[in-house]
This record gives C-alpha cells, structure tokens and sequence, in this order.
C-alpha cells in the first residue's frame, strides 16, 4: 500500500521542496524489465517533479507555482539528485545522468541509470518502492500573494530557481510522481513531455495507487 502525506522542507528559509508518490509498473500495458544481476539497467526513472497550477501547503503557507516559474534547469550550476533532501550523497547530477525540462505542465525529469553504481541506488529505492516521490528544493523570488479569503493567503511563484530534486517516500503535491520507463523504446524527455506520454504515466500511477487502495481495503474487511 502507498502511504502519503509525507511533507519535509529544506532547512533554508526560502526553500520550497515537495513531491507525490507513484510508481508505474508498465507504460502502454507493456511490462517494464530490469537487470536482476547488478549490471546495466535496462529502464529511465522519468516523472514530474512539479506541476504549475497545483496548490501546495507546507506548514501552513500556501504555494502555487505559475507556468514556466523554472526556466532553463539545465543551465547554471548542476542540479543534484539527492535522496530525502540529505545533502551527505548526491547520486546524480545534470552532468552525470540527470534530465530536466520545463514544458506547459511542469518540470519533468528523467534519469539514466546505465550501469553507474549510484544511479542504480536511485533505480532501486524507486523499484522497491521505497521512494516513489519526488521532491524539489528551490529559492522562490519576489513576493506575490493572493489573498484566498480571510485566513489564507496563497503565495504566486513566477520565478524561482531550483537547487535539488529529492527522491522521496511522500509529497505533498499529489499530481507528482516518479516511476520507471523502459530505455530501449524511450524517445527523449522532450519528446515524451510533449507528447503526453509523461502525463500518460501519471494517469497510470493514480490508477495503480487506487486500485492499490482498494485491494487494501477488502483485505482489511477479512474475518
């Protein structure tokens, strides 16, 4: 069963870092295939790490990111690919492995495994489950807010730029996720973004986790 409302922050004041779980097992009813011998991974790590447009709550702030927020995450400093926001081990970079790109409906990434070592830790904890959820770690600019209604204010990210992605066992952006691809048959993260076919393995988790949900339930309901 996948367990969510699992929320962490940066540490840093102007940090915004958040995810949503989800593993897809298959893409196009295909069963997706892995090494079982420790050597080259056959399969991409590929999922949004945000999406525009989705309310997020953390500590009692809201945020809402508007398109496009993040521009160019390849360029500048590498970005890093840590696990649960610990900055001890990065196993991936933007130079070592690590896509990004920003389309109309979020920042989507992918990461080559290959047969590098560290990035195979990153394949294994998304396979077993283990973290399923993406998490982003940015320095938002300017102070825009959207006042919601007495109580609330919305906070409106039109700039910001990122640091890290985590992966992470839950998020609070639910329209997030992190699964698995198979490497032979991918085309380019582009391509995949602007052919929904990323969106298409979103659609996929939230069935997955549904139907997850509900076998839980009826084995609970057992005498």
């Amino acid at each position: 069963m996948i367990r969510r409302n699992y929320e962490i922050a940066a540490g840093r004041p102007l940090d915004l870092e958040y995810g949503g779980g989800g593993f897809v097992a298959a893409v196009d009813g295909k069963s997706l295939s892995q090494t079982s011998d420790g050597g080259e991974v056959r399969q991409h790590l590929q999922g949004y790490a945000l999406r525009w447009r989705s309310l997020i709550e953390q500590a009692g702030k809201y945020f809402y990111f508007l398109p496009h927020s993040i521009k160019n995450p390849m360029w500048g400093e590498p970005k890093r690919l840590l696990f649960d926001h610990n900055e001890g081990t990065v196993y991936a970079t933007t130079q070592t492995g690590l896509e990004l790109f920003c389309d109309d409906n979020g920042l989507a990434m992918r990461l080559v495994v290959g047969n590098d070592s560290m990035r195979r830790k990153a394949f294994d904890t998304v396979k077993n489950g283990e973290r399923t959820a993406l998490s982003v770690g940015v320095i938002m600019h300017g102070d825009e807010y959207v006042q919601v209604d007495d109580d609330t204010r919305v906070r409106m990210v039109r700039s910001a730029t990122l640091q890290e992605i985590s992966l992470v066992a839950e998020g609070a952006c639910r329209q997030a996720f992190c699964g698995l691809i198979d490497a032979e048959d991918a085309r380019s993260l582009q391509q995949d973004a602007n052919s929904f076919q990323i969106m298409n393995d979103g659609a996929a988790h939230k069935f997955l986790k549904a139907l997850g949900n509900l076998l839980e339930a009826v084995r609970n309901d057992r005498p």
